[in-house]
């Protein structure tokens, strides 16, 4: 057989991937309760998404399957004439991408659901996390379908709806699917991310007295801020009450806040309620919940001004458990859950959604908190509750994922190693990271791309962007690992010299 030039084959697919690309975007399947039913569970546009990418693998000859409405599959078992051959039908490589995203917040020089490229860049919500991964994958599918070649075991393209909120759709399909032989997820960076930080999902929420303002000049009637809790809010409001006196100290005390700081913000003040009231709005930066210390968190930049003004009673405890317990850092040293390890490194906390409303009961901040390898999480939750405590804060359930490794002798890894080197020329380094992929909810897997060493990492960000060259590059790489990991005979050691015909 002729050595295969991976990359010519991903050039020769651009127009087609990117025309396929701009209609996935188009689609805002962000997760949506309001319209979710029994055919969408998570939402009419989540479930438009799932069809649309199991419709495009039909139109493919993949075979396909959608389990609970909220992750489907498809599947491609290789030339029919070499299928039959195939040590174990059930045995399969599988390749996990989610076609979910983020809500599309902060400003964006071009509609965010709308695909536009700028400089070489692709942008819209959902190009680099995770929709465009996601049909690089399949597009390296197709090359290795389209020449032909010969398959030891069954690849499936998993597609899941819930990655960013939950990955309640990947608990589905393991419900109703055995794990695969090994698998990757185009999720991440690379070279090659085979290790993740546990995560702790919960909400501190205050136990509310009802004793009002405790005869304070001033009341907070309701704060709010973030929109996920894996997001670095970047907006955050408060209403507060209180005379025209007071209110006037509060907005000239604000506007020197934010010029000691050098933030941005904004308020507003309504004179003709029988109550005064200012409403104060703080601007920040979105970032990804694994690295809250490259964002700046708008709701607690807000609350850390409020936390100087003569507030009483649920509003002071609110607004004092933000400033003295979330506000100093984001590794959990006022929490009292810092920690590290040299694998994975620094514990980290994303205060992503933080309410208050006492009139309707509401008083909480949503954590999502990413620990070491080295930790237990059931340990670092008790910890945690200890500490919130004596502030009037109690935890929800916590939900608590526990780290995932793959070690570094896999034969998939030595695999993956390789065929990056050869691609690019670069060392194959194995890479730990605070964000939680798909590879965490299935044994052997790992996470492969897309992003490239040095590439700015815009996910979850106003004018998310991907580069289409290095979009082509990992459909190159997402197709020489579709072919060797589906050729592999695990169990037993991979040949570093072998030549499959690359």
């Amino acid at each position: 057989m002729r050595r295969i030039d991976w990359l010519e084959e991903a050039r020769g697919r651009q127009d087609a991937l990117l025309r396929d690309l701009s209609s996935l975007l188009a689609i805002p399947s962000v997760k949506d309760e309001s319209s979710a039913g029994p055919s969408a569970p998570l939402g009419e546009q989540s479930a438009r998404a799932l069809a649309w990418v199991l419709e495009l693998a039909g139109k493919h000859g993949l075979a396909n399957s959608a389990i609970e409405g909220i992750v489907g599959y498809a599947d491609y078992d290789g030339p029919e004439s070499l299928a039959e051959g195939q040590e174990n039908r059930d045995d399969y490589i599988a390749v996990l991408s989610h076609v979910d995203v983020v809500p599309a917040s902060g400003e964006w020089k071009s509609p965010p659901f709308e695909a536009s490229v700028r400089g070489g860049r692709l942008y819209a919500r959902g190009s680099l996390d995770d929709k465009g991964p996601t049909l690089a994958a399949f597009y390296g599918l197709l090359i290795v379908k389209e020449l032909g070649l010969p398959l030891k075991h069954r690849v499936r393209l998993i597609f899941g709806t819930d990655e960013e909120t939950g990955m309640n759709c990947m608990d589905a399909y393991n419900r109703h699917e055995r794990p695969p032989l090994a698998g990757f997820t185009p999720d991440a960076d690379f070279p090659i991310v085979h290790a993740e930080k546990g995560q702790i999902n919960t909400g501190m929420t205050l136990r509310l007295t009802g004793d009002g303002d405790g005869g304070a000049a001033l009341k907070l009637c309701r704060f709010r801020s973030g929109t996920a809790a894996n997001m670095v809010p970047d907006a955050a409001e408060a209403i507060v009450h209180g005379s025209k006196d007071r209110l006037a100290a509060v907005v000239s005390e604000f506007w020197s806040y934010c010029s000691e700081r050098g933030l941005s913000g904004s308020t507003s003040t309504d004179l003709q309620l029988p109550e005064c009231a200012t409403i104060l709005r703080m601007e920040g930066k979105s970032a990804h919940g694994m690295a809250p210390e490259i964002g700046v968190n708008a709701g607690l930049k807000l609350l850390e001004f409020l936390g100087s003004q003569p507030l009483g009673g649920d509003d002071e405890r609110f607004v004092r458990g933000a400033v003295e317990l979330l506000a100093p850092d984001t590794d959990g040293g006022a929490l009292g859950i810092a920690c590290r390890d040299e694998a994975t490194g620094a514990l980290t906390v994303n205060v992503g959604l933080l309410r208050y409303a006492p009139s309707s009961d509401e008083a909480f901040f949503q954590l999502n908190i990413r620990f070491p390898s080295s930790a237990d999480g059931e340990e670092l939750a008790a910890a945690l509750e200890e500490r919130v405590r004596p502030y009037g804060f109690f935890l929800t359930p916590p939900i608590v994922k526990p780290p995932h490794e793959v070690p570094a002798d896999h034969p998939m890894i030595r695999a993956l190693q390789r065929i990056y080197t050869e691609q690019t020329g670069q060392p194959a380094t194995l890479l730990s990271t605070g964000g939680g992929t798909y590879a965490c909810k299935l044994p052997g897997c790992v996470a492969f791309g897309p992003l490239f060493p040095g590439e700015e990492d815009t996910a979850h960000q106003p004018d998310e962007w991907i580069s289409i060259d290095s979009l082509l590059r990992a459909t190159a790489l997402y197709a020489e690992a579709i072919y060797e990991l589906a050729n592999i005979d695990y169990g037993k050691e991979v040949d570093g010299n072998e030549d499959r015909h690359r």
